[in-house]
């Protein structure tokens, strides 16, 4: 019963987080009507009255759900431990800095800046390397990561036409939302199809 409770918490906090990262940028942006991503990068969000205080937490509400997320995905998808520590190691990284990104602002320059690029660098690598290790077995889920963790690489295109970075930060964390749903979403249906209750109820079992 205990761990079902502890299941059930992080499902809902998955949840929270995945409509708060739709959510809170468009609020912000409501907030801001003025702000342009093609002059100015979404930290600015972070520095800027009314909306400092919404995305910074935002960020760090993220910062631990994408991390939830993905360590119950390598318990879940990888059961040989040899493909989990690379992943883990980058998991980590890239929660952390993505942590520290919302707590260090932009103002700071430098100490704002590292922690951004470890945290595009490491978690588009981890995507992908998630996709890679998971096709040597389940092609489809494999190749769909890979594909994601792709056009996350791709999406630095975007940094070429736009003074800004702001159009390509939208881009990636669109991607971001889009692997963390379609993985949630499709381990909570694979662990309901095995449950012997039916309906709304056994996605939370």
């Amino acid at each position: 019963m205990k761990y079902l409770n502890v299941k059930l918490l992080r499902r809902v906090y998955l949840i929270f987080c995945i409509l708060l990262g739709i959510l809170a940028p468009m609020y912000c942006w409501y907030l801001r009507p003025g702000f342009n991503p093609m002059e100015k990068p979404l930290s600015d969000f972070g520095i800027q009255e009314p909306t400092w205080l919404l995305w910074n937490s935002t960020l760090v509400f993220l910062a631990i759900g994408i991390f939830l997320n993905a360590y119950t995905a390598l318990r879940y998808y990888f059961k040989q431990r040899r493909y989990r520590y690379s992943l883990k190691v980058l998991i980590l990284v890239s929660s952390f800095s993505l942590f520290f990104t919302a707590t260090i602002p932009m103002d700071y320059e430098l100490f704002h800046k590292i922690p951004a690029f470890l945290f595009f660098f490491s978690y588009n690598l981890f995507v992908f390397l998630f996709g890679l290790f998971r096709s040597l077995k389940y092609l489809r889920t494999g190749v769909f990561s890979m594909f994601i963790g792709l056009s996350m690489l791709c999406s630095l295109l975007l940094l070429l036409p736009f003074k800004s970075y702001g159009v390509f930060e939208i881009v990636y964390f669109a991607l971001i939302l889009v692997w963390n749903i379609y993985f949630l979403y499709n381990r909570i249906k694979e662990e309901g199809n095995k449950s012997d209750q039916n309906g709304f109820l056994k996605f939370f079992q």
